[in-house]
């Protein structure tokens, strides 16, 4: 059965709310499994980490936005990860609707205008916006939605629940659950079987680097197998980046001129993150080369950066040394393919050089450039501005400091896995 998630907020408006009611009774009499949150929002009733799961299961979705939406944390929290899933699955069904006196430019300048990128939907004025004519018309906007699949984002949050599932020791789930500020009554929720799911789904809607941290080592204390904590410790980090900037990574790159990203950063680690946010950790969407630029007393930085490149780009294509790499093409399905320079002891000039010979070779590459936060890249870059996208990340140098420090903790903790070092 195809599950749609309605999201909405109509405490104080009873018409919108009889719309929404309207089209969940209309779409659950199309054989829809309608996910509503009013429908296990109760007190005393748990529903947080059921909402959470909603929001990663669904197949479809339906947006209400009226004037109370505009202004909800929740409506925005909702929307954030539905549009998100729908950037990386564009053929996901996501519809918006504008309900009353709401215009397509109050909701682009509102903090969920990112919606007013697809196709919007506007009812009636009046009291014909919960009008059969109009729920119907609503309704009939979904008559074969097919099941969603594994997208990006619920193969994330099935592949975190699959290492969650190996914790042996119920009482664990609760731990995590704790350092995940989960409150007390939604912890009978933390059923064998649902448990994983239920807290996978609250680890994705988690950015606070500190609070990952300290679930990665409740699993480990509670019995998680080093191995497994290094996979979920991959998987789970990259929650802490702003999904709104590594979503410009696949949206704003997808063309055929924007093949540069800069990131205003000091540490490749940070980059990396970047990108496994930007793809859902989904080694089928994209994989990467990693090139270090100028070492202290080179003196040919520009043949010295080249060759660094050239040698990572090749180990990760397969190459050998002595091949050449303009005769290789696009490997079909591999997703895309990113080289992650390291590039703060190096001229701007030269970076945008070599990376100019390198496309000549390679045209399909994607290149994410780490300066360092002092290079002003965005006023220096000696191309086309087009030919750019500029990352400005929202946290200090401090912050970098912590996240590396999250990945060493672990990393001390979890030593060698596969015989190397996580």
């Amino acid at each position: 059965m195809v599950k749609l998630f309605i999201s909405h907020s109509t405490s104080s408006d009873k018409r919108t709310a009889r719309l929404r009611d309207g089209i969940a009774d209309g779409l659950k009499g199309r054989e829809y499994d309608v996910l509503l949150d009013v429908r296990i929002r109760r007190p005393s009733r748990p529903w947080q980490l059921k909402l959470a799961c909603f929001l990663g299961e669904c197949d479809a979705a339906l947006v209400l936005v009226n004037k109370a939406a505009l202004t909800s944390d929740w409506v925005r929290r909702e929307t954030n990860i539905l549009h998100w899933r729908k950037t990386l699955n564009p053929a996901m069904v996501l519809v918006t609707v504008l309900v009353g006196a709401v215009s397509p430019e109050e909701l682009r300048n509102s903090e969920i205008g990112y919606l007013a990128e697809d196709d919007l939907e506007k009812i009636g004025p009046g009291g014909s916006a919960g009008s059969a004519a109009e729920v119907g018309r609503l309704v009939a906007m979904f008559p074969k939605v097919l099941r969603a699949g594994n997208d990006a984002v619920s193969s994330w949050l099935r592949n975190i629940a699959i290492q969650l599932s190996e914790i042996k020791h119920e009482s664990t789930f609760a731990e995590i659950a704790q350092e995940l500020e989960i409150p007390a009554e939604e912890h009978t929720e933390l059923v064998p079987g649902m448990a994983p799911v239920l807290l996978a789904s609250q680890m994705l809607d988690t950015h606070d680097i500190a609070k990952l941290l300290k679930t990665l080592l409740a699993a480990l204390d509670g019995g998680l197998e080093p191995r497994r904590t290094a996979l979920l410790a991959t998987m789970v980090f990259p929650a802490w980046v702003d999904r709104d900037e590594a979503r410009r990574i696949v949206r704003d790159t997808d063309g055929s001129v924007r093949r540069v990203i800069i990131l205003n950063v000091d540490s490749p680690l940070i980059g990396q993150q970047y990108l496994d946010r930007a793809f859902c950790v989904n080694s089928r969407s994209y994989y990467i080369a990693q090139a270090v630029g100028r070492p202290l007393g080179e003196d040919d930085p520009e043949s010295y950066l080249l060759h660094q490149c050239e040698g990572a780009v090749k180990a990760a294509l397969g190459l050998e040394p002595h091949d050449e790499l303009g005769a290789l093409k696009e490997p079909a399905g591999f997703g895309r393919f990113f080289l992650l320079l390291d590039a703060k002891r190096c001229d701007l000039r030269i970076v945008h050089r070599v990376i100019a010979q390198l496309h000549e070779k390679v045209p399909w590459m994607q290149v994410l450039v780490i300066p360092g936060r002092g290079a002003n890249a965005r006023e220096r870059w000696p191309g086309s501005p087009d030919e750019v996208l500029v990352l400005d990340p929202p946290f200090e140098a401090s912050h970098e400091n912590v996240v590396k420090s999250a990945v060493l903790r672990v990393a001390d903790k979890v030593g060698t896995v596969n015989g190397r070092s996580w």
